[in-house]
């Protein structure tokens, strides 16, 4: 399990940081001959975007292989009409009911549910938020892969499904890009030594507190509890690290993992 250390080494959640990636997104595009502005549309590109809200929400995470963004909608408000600029998961941080402007049909979307959207979807016209909470909604939008990164054809897959050999996982989509698995770890439980394989990232819909240990790490409780709707990107570790996290806190943890096929 990567908690709040690994979010906050590998993320772009920081305000602070944010500067920062325009700045190196500027020097890359000099170094590569790109206009600014043509580097700036190629990252605008992949924002999902809603007519009714302001901006293209909270970016959470931001690398070559994923843009994470987050968006509350209030009650009564409606996220007007949008479309799909990519294969995208949407997860549900705090569900709610939603109403359709295209069918007038009103669903109950739980907490940490989830809903695949291809690039090739329609645009949608929008939905309202008729239930009297606000509505947390996360967009994990998949960039291509560069052509140097695909993997030779017939090769074995890089991808792995997540084993926590203490703790079942709910598999809740799997589809030819993304495989997507949920976990809960009450209070006291560990996951079990366990490997992490490449493009792994981990949304919390119910943060709390971590502690990990490993081979060459004592148990050590990182320093703050991981909040809901927390997003990070998991380094690849291998079995022989020896590598596993426990719920050290009162409360259980329940968190999604999206591991990437391609």
């Amino acid at each position: 399990m990567a908690t709040g250390k690994f979010h906050q080494d590998t993320t772009l959640a920081s305000p602070n940081v944010k500067p920062a990636r325009w700045l190196l997104i500027a020097l890359s595009a000099c170094l590569a001959g790109t206009p600014l502005s043509a580097a700036a549309a190629e990252v605008t590109s992949y924002l999902q975007t809603y007519a009714n809200l302001p901006g293209t929400g909270e970016v959470l995470l931001d690398n070559e292989r994923v843009v994470v963004q987050k968006f509350t909608l209030q009650p009564g408000q409606s996220t007007g009409s949008h479309a799909h600029h990519g294969n995208q998961l949407l997860v549900f941080i705090r569900g709610g009911l939603l109403t359709s402007a295209a069918t007038g049909r009103t669903t109950l979307w739980k907490d940490g549910r989830v809903l695949w959207q291809d690039a090739t979807s329609h645009p949608d016209p929008g939905s309202t938020n008729t239930g009297s909470a606000p509505i947390v909604l996360m967009w994990v939008t998949l960039k291509p892969v560069a052509a140097g990164h695909r993997a030779p054809p017939g090769s074995p897959p890089k991808y792995r499904y997540l084993n926590y050999p203490n703790i079942p996982g709910e598999d809740l989509l799997e589809n030819d890009q993304v495989i997507v698995q949920r976990f809960v770890v009450n209070p006291g439980q560990w996951e079990g030594v366990h490997a992490h394989h490449p493009d792994m990232l981990y949304i919390h819909i119910h943060g709390g507190q971590w502690a990990s240990r490993s081979k060459t790490q004592p148990e050590k409780p990182y320093p703050e509890p991981s909040p809901d709707g927390e997003v990070g990107w998991m380094p690849t570790i291998e079995l022989s690290e020896g590598h596993e996290s426990g719920n050290v806190g009162p409360n259980p943890i329940d968190l999604i993992w999206v591991t990437l096929k391609q």
